[in-house]
């Protein structure tokens, strides 16, 4: 088969992925591009999808790691003073973030910068919390 059409249809691939057509477009692939240097290029195309996968529920898991570490102290501290001193918001929008609602068909998550105000908040009250001495 033709380079160019193997590379438009990986492409196709990669805009796949994550779903059923992936697979069976794949196994179509595999059928029609039988060479070496094809099966090769597939091979490497497919590792690379694997890999970015990986990143990305790295970079998941890192999130739950924080918003679970969040939860476990929720009695501790005042979601609503976070909220509005760090992120000039409510507790509501906090909370729906938190807890993953969903708000006008969308689910609410923390962004990258909230995540990272967020862990900024939790170390300010936490080296506020530590310079108290009674």
């Amino acid at each position: 088969m033709e380079n160019n059409s193997l590379k438009k249809e990986l492409e196709q691939l990669k805009c796949e992925l994550g779903s059923p057509a992936f697979d069976e477009h794949l196994d179509r692939m595999q059928g029609l591009y039988t060479s070496d240097e094809d099966k090769s290029l597939i091979n490497e195309c497919v590792m690379q999808m694997l890999d970015g996968i990986g990143s990305e529920l790295q970079e998941v898991n890192k999130e739950l790691e924080t918003i679970q570490a969040v939860k476990g102290i929720s009695d501790m501290i005042s979601f609503k003073y976070i909220a509005e001193t760090y992120f000039k918001k409510s507790k509501a929008w906090f909370s729906q973030r938190l807890n993953g609602n969903t708000v006008h068909g969308k689910v609410c998550r923390f962004n990258e910068d909230e995540l990272a105000t967020l862990r900024f908040a939790l170390q300010d009250i936490s080296k506020k919390i530590g310079s108290l001495s009674i």
